[in-house]
């Protein structure tokens, strides 16, 4: 678990509760936890004639796996009478030589088998997927443990008892895109070691307002 981060105010306002009762204690504690990514994404384009539908170019790529949902825009700014499609593609990042190798085999065939057609791609990043945020997610248990042991301190520092929770404050883990971008120099056989320390943070939080009584 990475460092605790704990901020207090006492008998003040608080922008997630408002106007404090009085006699409170509210402390925010939150936890950062850095996550390796687990999955690769990869930007795909295709250029098509001004007459291609949404259909035939997801056809193109079902083999892929791409569907209408990983759809990102169109335009035609690219070239005359010319569209691009742009979809993303997220895969896990030990099935990154598969996939490479499934994009350069269909970008090979894809003008062949689909009249007008032209595939490039990228590597566009890495992210931590859904279900590994989940898995690792924070503990409100946890972070009201940490909050109470930091309010009994003020507690008792102030010749006051700590009492009850009165109010709970829950931000969700926060996550996605690292944004990095691998350089058209690094060879294949380096883009593992290039994405492996793209290691991203995710945060929780909770803040705890307490009861004081004398």
């Amino acid at each position: 678990m990475g460092k605790i981060w704990l901020f207090i105010l006492l008998f003040g306002v608080v922008p997630v509760f408002g106007q404090l009762e009085p006699n409170t204690v509210t402390i925010a504690a939150t936890r950062s936890i850095s996550l390796q990514p687990d999955q690769v994404v990869y930007s795909l384009s295709v250029n098509s004639a001004l007459n291609a539908t949404l259909d035939q170019i997801v056809a193109a790529l079902s083999g892929l796996g791409i569907t209408s949902a990983n759809l990102t825009g169109v335009n035609n700014n690219s070239a005359p009478q010319t569209l691009q499609w742009s979809f993303t593609l997220a895969a896990p990042f030990s099935n990154l030589a598969a996939t490479i190798g499934s994009l350069i085999k269909l970008q090979q065939t894809i003008t062949q088998n689909n009249s007008g057609l032209a595939l490039t791609f990228s590597i566009a990043g890495t992210q931590v997927s859904a279900q590994l945020q989940q898995s690792q997610s924070c503990s409100n248990s946890g972070l009201i443990a940490d909050a109470t042991a930091q309010a009994q301190k003020l507690a008792a520092a102030a010749g006051l008892t700590l009492g009850p929770i009165l109010k709970l404050s829950n931000t969700p883990l926060a996550g996605g895109l690292a944004g990095y971008v691998v350089p058209a120099a690094v060879r294949l056989g380096e883009v593992s070691d290039f994405l492996l320390g793209a290691a991203q943070p995710t945060t929780c939080s909770l803040v705890v307002q307490f009861q004081l009584q004398l």
